[in-house]
């Protein structure tokens, strides 16, 4: 059809509803409240494919809803994929349903900009996300872009919540509070720390910078209400996002089935001026929580951790006997510049703590050292992980039983920062009898168990029945292979107050005496007598037999005694002798081999009930 000339452009305005459908041919209409302009389309005769009004896209027009035809191809694999039932045939989705399948922070309103104090805008997305229906479509992985995400108070962290940054070094979510300054405009909401009380306060309203400080400080009205810093960066909420005692009422869901990954959780703030502990995280009435690639961090360095005054933990705990904390872990975490990693006398069900790292705080994980909650943690599981740059003990359970420390490596840990020099604390502290330390390994050697006349091992399991087996725990025994002095062997099992250093093996040189082992039976030690089981081969002459040796009295009057029961196929010509160095003082065990012109070998343990 040719085109057709219009003298006059006819227009029409008024409401969206009212607008005619259709208007007539190239009319124009504007709806006033929604801000949409139209066309009418035309008469079919005309050549127009639909009767009705077309919309001219503005500023205000919803563009991704237009668009109806996104496909996904996948065209890097070098074919098309087959995405519907049939070839022909593909799954189609508009661009605003596609991206709608993952949300952004930055879509409700926060910025990573290190300045700006987003915590409404997060918790407006938790609960957008995760709170305002019950259907499970509603719920969105919620990605955090790189940035650092200021919060001045708790982020309440629902069921079902799925949060994921780019890192933790690249996503942060950071608790920081600005001292206060006259001549800065303060937003309403904000928290600062006014130097004059030493108090926090909250702005109620804007608050307007002035020349005259008594105009706006935080004692002014009514700009300011006091407020104590808040207990937590985040804490786990239920489906309303509530916290506390308020957990599960009001028909809400119980927080579980959380995930958190590739982000960090930190705290400028101390908390020793205010009311309360401030902590990053708490864990509360929580089931089937993770957290992955984390970061939990304090503002502390390590000339801060040498007390526990602030009482700030990274990780706390919270539940109750209907809503124990269960299945919680965390994998390839960092806990580090607080007074604890996690420290918890409540009830828990079951966490792993797996290949995470452990830096400067004043102790590590604490469970149990004071009065138990329910039952206090059980299940308690801390594996694979490193622990370096720590005050006191790396793990403490005392209290606490069912709990279990493996395969760890321990490094600058309970020396008081002083390198592996001088020992204050043992490195795992266990006074539970259903404890247990497998495979631990430590840089602290037997030699730097003492200090001051005073043993501090490796693993300490005071008088319990708590099971450690790794290396030398107690630091009674020192060996001596070859006749050099050895403080890194590593085969000890420790069954309460039962050890038994086993698998050792030295070569019995011919025509020759030299030391096996020396046995501290000092006080601090409290070995009194101890057993060693061997087996000698020498040559085709075998011997097999029990020493077992009991220490002389300190006052000089006697008692160090011995006996050597064994068993041989021939004679081997070879002598164990057990020597007290003073009364009451250490024992050296030594060997002394005739000259038949071969070496021999043996194979021996010693055990004590020290």
């Amino acid at each position: 059809m040719a085109i057709v000339q219009i003298s006059r452009i006819t227009q029409r305005k008024g409401l969206y509803t009212d607008l005619p459908q259709p208007l007539a041919p190239a009319e124009m209409g504007w709806a006033v409240d929604e801000r949409r302009l139209f066309i009418g389309n035309g008469t079919l005769e005309e050549g127009s494919p639909v009767i009705g009004n077309t919309e001219i896209l503005t500023e205000y027009s919803d563009i991704l809803n237009f668009t109806t035809g996104y496909t996904y191809q996948g065209a890097a694999a070098g074919y098309s994929v087959q995405t519907g039932a049939s070839v022909g045939v593909p799954v189609t989705q508009s661009i605003q349903q596609r991206l709608d399948s993952f949300a952004v922070i930055t879509d409700f309103g926060a910025t990573g900009d290190g300045v700006t104090d987003v915590t409404d805008a997060i918790n407006r997305a938790l609960y957008q996300l995760y709170c305002r229906e019950v259907n499970p479509q509603i719920r969105r992985g919620l990605f955090f872009p790189a940035g650092i995400y200021i919060v001045t108070d708790t982020i309440n962290i629902p069921p079902f919540a799925f949060l994921y940054g780019e890192g933790a070094d690249s996503t942060k979510i950071l608790f920081t509070v600005a001292d206060w300054n006259f001549a800065a405009a303060w937003p309403a909401g904000t928290l600062v720390y006014y130097t004059a009380t030493g108090e926090y306060y909250r702005a109620n309203i804007a608050v307007p910078p002035n020349t005259n400080i008594g105009d706006v400080s935080p004692s002014s009205e009514p700009y300011w209400t006091e407020e104590a810093l808040p207990n937590y960066v985040f804490n786990t909420a239920d489906s309303l996002q509530q916290t506390g005692a308020n957990i599960a009422t009001n028909g809400a869901t119980p927080p579980r089935d959380i995930e958190i990954v590739n982000m960090a959780f930190a705290t400028t703030e101390s908390g020793t001026d205010s009311a309360v502990s401030h902590n990053v995280g708490l864990i509360e009435k929580a089931s089937q929580v993770k957290f992955s690639s984390a970061r939990f961090q304090g503002p502390f360095v390590v000339s801060d951790g040498n007390t526990q005054t602030e009482d700030l933990s990274c990780i706390r705990f919270s539940g109750s006997v209907s809503l124990p904390c269960t299945q919680i872990n965390f994998d390839n975490c960092w806990f580090g510049g607080a007074t604890y990693a996690v420290d918890t006398d409540q009830q828990i069900v079951g966490c792993v703590i797996s290949s995470s790292y452990f830096d400067t705080l004043y102790q590590g994980v604490v469970l149990g050292d004071s009065t138990l909650v329910n039952g206090g943690p059980t299940g308690v599981r801390i594996m694979h992980s490193t622990f370096d740059n720590i005050y006191n003990e790396g793990i403490v359970m005392d209290t606490a039983g069912m709990n279990v420390s493996a395969y760890n490596a321990f490094y600058d840990v309970g020396n008081h920062f002083n390198g592996n020099t001088l020992a204050y604390t043992p490195v795992i502290d266990i006074n539970s009898d259903t404890c247990a330390s497998i495979g631990d390994l430590f840089a602290r050697t037997t030699a730097q168990c003492l200090r001051g006349g005073a043993y501090y091992p490796r693993v300490e399991t005071n008088n319990t029945t708590a099971i450690a087996l790794g290396m030398n725990n107690t630091p009674a025994v020192t060996y001596t292979p070859g006749g050099v002095s050895s403080l890194t062997i590593a085969n000890q099992m420790g069954l309460g107050t039962y050890v038994r250093e086993a698998g050792l093996r030295d070569v019995l040189i011919n025509n020759s005496t030299a030391s096996l082992f020396v046995v501290d039976t000092s006080t601090d030690a409290q070995v009194q007598a101890f057993k060693m089981d061997y087996t000698i081969l020498r040559d085709v002459d075998v011997r097999t037999g029990t020493l077992i040796v009991v220490r002389g009295k300190s006052d000089a009057s006697g008692g160090f005694s011995y006996t050597d029961d064994y068993q041989e196929n021939d004679i081997t010509g070879i002598t164990i002798t057990p020597a007290e160095a003073s009364p009451g003082g250490d024992i050296t065990v030594s060997y002394t081999a005739s000259s038949t012109g071969a070496n021999g070998t043996i194979h021996f343990s010693v055990t004590h009930l020290a």
